[in-house]
């Protein structure tokens, strides 16, 4: 059986029981029955939400960090429902849940730079499980399946798409306590469901887009930062500053709130970082 994973792909953020899916949503999304109705309600009109918002002065810089030729709340939407599939509660086990489809599996040469995380300190708010679980069969020569309620999912991409809701996501706290269904609260999640859908990207050595451990800092030593030009921290960082200003409504609390949230994401970019290639890889 596979090792604990030590998820590599960490919000600010990490990854029980499942039973058969709900019905399918009016997003697409497929919801386990972990989730709770009142997160699924939440989050549906999360990604209600996003066809909605209007991004104005966008730069070349901002089509780079998400790799579109354009960006509207339309081409938005299409890019979150590309990448996210599945969402799964706070009590999910994806190490029981996981299953051995084949062993010593073929997969393209690669490089696995990134191992290990203490996240003893740090506050999960969501994580990509299907991205953990692809990135530990390929270092495992291995494929691996994900058994969610009565369906059993291939893992043979990083695109697979499962989603993990942690504790941090609806926590007062990181919304200072203005509500979870505030429109504040809803772009700071949508801002990580961005970041959680990049980690459905990449390919060799980069595929999910796994976080470099820092050098120094709050996180020195811990894998919570970005060697990506246009991985997940670079590309929550862009979309909370146009989403700052969709929040026309929303209070000096909620504004700082999005701006602390936005410059914090943008704080984990390290100087020597590049952009990579985002197209997702699959294994046959």
């Amino acid at each position: 059986m596979m090792k604990r994973f030590a998820l590599l792909f960490i919000a600010v953020l990490l990854l029980s029981s499942c039973g058969l899916f709900k019905k399918s949503s009016p997003s697409g999304i497929v919801y386990d029955s972990s989730v709770s109705n009142e997160y699924q309600s939440l989050l549906e009109r999360d990604f209600e939400l996003v066809g909605g918002l209007t991004l104005q002065n966008v730069t070349r810089d901002d089509l780079d960090r998400i790799d579109l030729p354009q960006i509207t709340g339309g081409d938005l939407s299409v890019f979150l429902r590309r990448r996210v599939r599945y969402i799964v509660g706070e009590t999910f086990e994806t190490d029981s849940q996981t299953l051995t489809l084949a062993d010593n599996f073929r997969y393209s040469p690669f490089l696995f730079t990134a191992s290990g995380f203490d996240a003893s300190r740090i506050v999960t708010v969501m994580s990509n499980s299907g991205s953990a679980v692809y990135r530990a069969g390929k270092q495992a020569n291995t494929l691996y399946a994900l058994k969610i309620g009565s369906e059993e999912l291939t893992v043979n991409t990083p695109r697979v798409g499962v989603i993990k809701i942690g504790e941090g996501l609806f926590s007062n706290s990181r919304t200072s306590g203005f509500g979870a269904d505030s429109l504040a609260s809803r772009l700071l999640r949508l801002g990580t469901l961005f970041h959680e859908s990049r980690h459905s990207d990449g390919n060799g050595d980069n595929a999910g887009f796994p976080h470099t451990k820092c050098p120094s800092g709050e996180f020195q030593d811990r894998y919570a930062c970005e060697s990506n030009t246009n991985g997940p921290y670079n590309l929550e960082a862009m979309l909370l500053k146009h989403f700052y200003r969709n929040c026309i409504a929303c209070s000096e609390t909620e504004l700082s709130a999005i701006q602390i949230s936005a410059a914090d994401a943008a704080s984990r970019l390290l100087p020597n970082a590049v952009k990579r290639n985002s197209s997702p890889e699959f294994v046959k």
